[in-house]
This record gives C-alpha cells, sequence and structure tokens, in this order.
C-alpha cells in the first residue's frame, strides 16, 4: 500500500467506479470482482446509497446521474441565466419563457423571463416544485432512463397534487404520451387560464432541462400547440449548442 493511502476510500472509490460503469450492477457482482467481503461490499453500497450516490433498484444498484453532471451543471444556477439563447428563444415567443432542471425528486427553476424578456425574474430562479406538477417537471420524467423513473415514481406520491393523474400505472401511460409527442402541454391544470407547454433539452442523449413557455389560454390556442412546441425544439436545440460552446471554451 502507498504511504498515506486511506485503504475503505479506495475500496469505495472502486466501487463507485464500477457503478458508473455499468447499467446495473449486483452485490455478488462487487464483491467478487473487486475481492471484497460481503459485508464490505454491503457497508460500502449501502454508505453510498445513504449519500445519494448510487441507488438500489430489486437487487441492482445504479449510479445517481445528478451526483456527476457535467461541468456546465455543476457551476451555479445563474449560468443557465446568462445563456444568450434563452433571450432570444423567449424574444421570438413573446410569452413568459422558463427552464428547470430535476434535484433530486424536484423541479428547480433556474431560468424565468417575462416581458420585456430583457433580465432574469430572479425571485422566480430556485423556486422548487415536485416534477409531477408542471408541464416542465413531466417532460423531463417523460425523458428520463426507465430505471432512474421507476426510482422517482417509487419515492414519489401523486397524491392530489396533479389534477390529471393520481395513479402512478396511468400516470406512466400518460408520460409515454408526452415522449412520443415530443412535448407536454398544461392546460388550466395548475392556473386557471393558464396553459404552459415544453420540450426537453438534451445533451448527449440525455434530458438535462426543460424550456417552456406559459401564457393565457387565449395567447395560446389548441391548434397553434405543435407550432409552438417545434419553434420550442429549435429554442431547445439552440440552448444545448450554447452549453457545449461554453463547456468547451
Amino acid at each position: 500500500m502507498a504511504q498515506n493511502e486511506v485503504s475503505t476510500l479506495k475500496k469505495g472509490l472502486l466501487v463507485l467506479e464500477m457503478v458508473k460503469q455499468r447499467k446495473g450492477i449486483t452485490l455478488k457482482e462487487v464483491m467478487h470482482e473487486l475481492n471484497l467481503s460481503k459485508s464490505t461490499a454491503f457497508r460500502i453500497l449501502s454508505t453510498l446509497e445513504e449519500m445519494e450516490y448510487v441507488y438500489k433498484l430489486q437487487t441492482q444498484y445504479f449510479v445517481h446521474h445528478k451526483m456527476f453532471c457535467e461541468s456546465f451543471e455543476k457551476r451555479s444556477e445563474m449560468d443557465w441565466a446568462s445563456l444568450h439563447s434563452i433571450y432570444q428563444v423567449a424574444n421570438k415567443m413573446q410569452m413568459s419563457t422558463y427552464v428547470g432542471k430535476m434535484d433530486g425528486n424536484n423541479l428547480v427553476m433556474t431560468q424565468a423571463l417575462h416581458a420585456p424578456f430583457q433580465r432574469s425574474a430572479e425571485a422566480e430562479i430556485g423556486n422548487r416544485s415536485k416534477l409531477h406538477q408542471t408541464a416542465i417537471g413531466k417532460v423531463i420524467l417523460a425523458h428520463l432512463k426507465e430505471d432512474s423513473l421507476t426510482y422517482y415514481l417509487g419515492k414519489t406520491s401523486l397524491g392530489q397534487s396533479t389534477n390529471t393523474f393520481h395513479d402512478p400505472h396511468l400516470f406512466r401511460y400518460h408520460l409515454k404520451a408526452i415522449r412520443d409527442e415530443g412535448y407536454a402541454f398544461d392546460d388550466e391544470e395548475r392556473i386557471v387560464g393558464a396553459r404552459c407547454l415544453a420540450v426537453p433539452i438534451f445533451r448527449n442523449q440525455e434530458v438535462i432541462a426543460a424550456l417552456s413557455v406559459a401564457a393565457p389560454v387565449g395567447q395560446i390556442s389548441c391548434g397553434d400547440i405543435k407550432h409552438i412546441a417545434k419553434k420550442l425544439h429549435v429554442g431547445s436545440k439552440a440552448i444545448t449548442k450554447e452549453i457545449e460552446t461554453f463547456i468547451n471554451d
């Protein structure tokens, strides 16, 4: 053993790295591949689970991707507010525009713009809500990997918090429809007289956030939904491109 090396820490990091590299790994596989006793492997995995670096579904452990996001995601929320492409979307749409991302079981607002779309509504940045309560949150859930979605639904009670779905099975069908359509539409579900449309923001083929617009019912007609969604998808791609440039600079 090298001088100053911490044996337990090294084993924990080796286990964590193994979980990161696999799409699901069992306690027995960790034991055999790292030559660990059952008690040692169990203690390490339990500690990582308690700290939310990994999570367990049935007999397999998976990495919590939110703990290992790219450098852009590790910076402050105001980095989202500094992205010019979001302002461009708001000016083109001429509607209140939002960006939100998943943080644990919550949706956290990372950008909010209202007319005249020149500066962030800072009081709204950092606001939290349950993901399944909003169009912007539901479009994120709809594009999660299956294991992540299963974990979320297993930890969350829909209760009476959504006007449309209280049953997890029905809610899954709703999310599948959102995924197939590529957008989520909130038709006065949370606020009477207001409609909201949201699309996912991807990076490296994984959903990292969502972009949405909200407006009074008269400003978002049912006949305009697909047209608005198409414009939002263009904006979503522009945001991803700007993030890529931001990271690579």
